[in-house]
Formats: C-alpha cells, sequence, structure tokens
C-alpha cells in the first residue's frame, strides 16, 4: 500500500461524524472528552477505554454499530483530547473517572468496554462496583488480576529501561508492527505514540503494573467477554484469560482470527458481530438493571 493511500484511509478515523456529541466531563487534574453515540432503542449503555497512547477515534469502526445501544468513547485521562492539567495520567484515575462519567451521564449499571491497558482501569472497576457494571469486555488485555511472576517483573524493570532510552519514534514504530500488519492501523497506533509521549506512556504502564494485584473472586460474577488477537501473545494471554475464567464462571475467551493487538480495526466485522452478539446476550439474560443477578433483596 503507498504511503498516499494510507495517509487517505486515516481520514476515515479523523472525520467528525455527525451522530457523536462531544462532552467535557470535569475530573481530577483533567477533564475528560467523551463522544457519546444515542442508540436508537433502549438496550443499555456501553462505555469504551482504549488503550495506552490511544484515544477515542480507536474506536471508529464500532461509531454505527450496536444500534440499539447508547455508546460512551472515552478520551483516557492524559490521552487523546483529555490531556492533564497536573501531572501525568496512572490507573487509578482511569478508574476513578468511570463514576464521574456515570454521575456525569446519570447512567446507573452500564457495560465496559477496554482495548489493552485500558482493560485494566475497567477490571479493577468491576471488581470494586459490581452493583454498576452489567458486563465487561476486555480486548487484548493483560489483566489487573493475576499473580505477577519474578521473572514477569524483571521482564518489565529491563522494558522500562528500554522504553526510556530507545528513541520514541523508533518504539512508536516497533510497537505499531507489534499491534497490527495492517499498514493503516499501524499509522494510527504509531501517530497516537509519538503525539501521546513517552512520560504519559510509561506513567501509565508503570503504575497498571504496581497495581497488579490477586483476588479470590468477583462479586455476582458479571458477564465477561475476553478478546483476543490470534497473534497477539497467544500463549501468554490465554494463560491471563484462562486464569480470569477461573474466577469467574460467567467468563469466556474468544479469538479473532489473523489479528494481533488490534481486532475492532482490523477486522471489524468479526470484532462487532462477536461483542454486539455477547451485548445482547447480556440484555437478554439481565433484562433489569435494577437487579441484573436475580439477587433476591
Amino acid at each position: 500500500m503507498k504511503q498516499n493511500d494510507v495517509v487517505e484511509a486515516i481520514a476515515f478515523y479523523n472525520r467528525e461524524p455527525e451522530m457523536l456529541e462531544r462532552h467535557l466531563i470535569a475530573v481530577v487534574d483533567c477533564d475528560l472528552v467523551v463522544y457519546h453515540r444515542p442508540g436508537n432503542a433502549s438496550k443499555g449503555h456501553i462505555i469504551f477505554y482504549h488503550g495506552a497512547c490511544g484515544r477515542s477515534q480507536m474506536w471508529a469502526h464500532q461509531y454505527d454499530a450496536f444500534d440499539g445501544f447508547d455508546l460512551y468513547f472515552v478520551n483516557v485521562r492524559g490521552q487523546g483530547e483529555s490531556p492533564m492539567k497536573v501531572g501525568l495520567p496512572d490507573l487509578e484515575g482511569a478508574v476513578q473517572d468511570v463514576d464521574a462519567i456515570l454521575s456525569y451521564f446519570k447512567l446507573d449499571k452500564v457495560i465496559l468496554v477496554g482495548h489493552s491497558w485500558g482493560g485494566n482501569p475497567l477490571q479493577e472497576y468491576s471488581y470494586r462496583h459490581p452493583e454498576r457494571v452489567l458486563a465487561l469486555v476486555m480486548v487484548d488485555s493483560w489483566g489487573q488480576h493475576r499473580y505477577l511472576s519474578e521473572k514477569e517483573r524483571g521482564r518489565i524493570k529491563y522494558s522500562s529501561l528500554m522504553y526510556k532510552t530507545i528513541p520514541w519514534k523508533v518504539i512508536a514504530d516497533k510497537n505499531s508492527k507489534m499491534c497490527s500488519d495492517n499498514p493503516i492501523t499501524r499509522e494510527l497506533v504509531k501517530t497516537a505514540i509519538i503525539e501521546t509521549g513517552r512520560d504519559v506512556f510509561l506513567s501509565l504502564g508503570i503504575t497498571g503494573f504496581l497495581a497488579v494485584h490477586e483476588i479470590e473472586g468477583y462479586k455476582g460474577n458479571p458477564p465477561m467477554l475476553l478478546v483476543r488477537g490470534e497473534n497477539d501473545f497467544p500463549k501468554h494471554l490465554k494463560i491471563i484469560y484462562d486464569g480470569i475464567i477461573a474466577l469467574n464462571p460467567n467468563a469466556r475467551q474468544v479469538t479473532i482470527s489473523d489479528s494481533k493487538h488490534q481486532p475492532m480495526n482490523d477486522h471489524p466485522e468479526e470484532f462487532n458481530q462477536i461483542v454486539g452478539e455477547f451485548f445482547e446476550e447480556v440484555v437478554r439474560t439481565y433484562p433489569t438493571c435494577e437487579n441484573p443477578w436475580n439477587v433476591i433483596k
């Protein structure tokens, strides 16, 4: 694919669809920009978090999907259109921002969707506040609730040193190639990483890994769909997802074929069909937001 063709294709992500309503939500040390796509029915509300160094446009292929649901595409703190006013973004802030989003839009219970790093704060929120979460979708996320071996801790320490010393544009290029074989997706990822910057990337990664912890289970066992690209560290992600399933009998994993770390952009039709069927299953099985798990009061 020629570079000019890639540039033209990237315009798809930079467009401003009329169906999206832009909102500014004041949170600690930051103003969150959230785009709301109203649904044509009242099936439920879905909040989307992108991964580290991402932006709401990472979900551009989902803007016009899932018709009956209201969709909320968040520029997660410190990234995209939500720059920090003070300091650097961290995982805990992204966890707490969910409450601010629910309060702003006056939402009771929601479905949460997080890609990569964005899955971690949403998984943690689901653990802390099961009464507010109808279901959780994690996409190629390494997860917050697991055992962190000394070998992995050592690998993280080495990676942190590497990310601090190698030229940032080189890091962005290498990461984009690890994320996708699609030149358009690569360009999208590389540009986002370069524009977000090294300090934000390191802060998100370090605070995320430092907060990884083991749990005994999830109260109420909310439905969880664990999505992973077929070629995105398949051995490691399968082990992590198997660990979540062992904690929650209502969790299951699915694989998007011929995909790395960006299945929602590289194979959007398959991705949208799989997660869309999950959304429909959730609202069909748990039709009332007052008591989604049929708990006797």
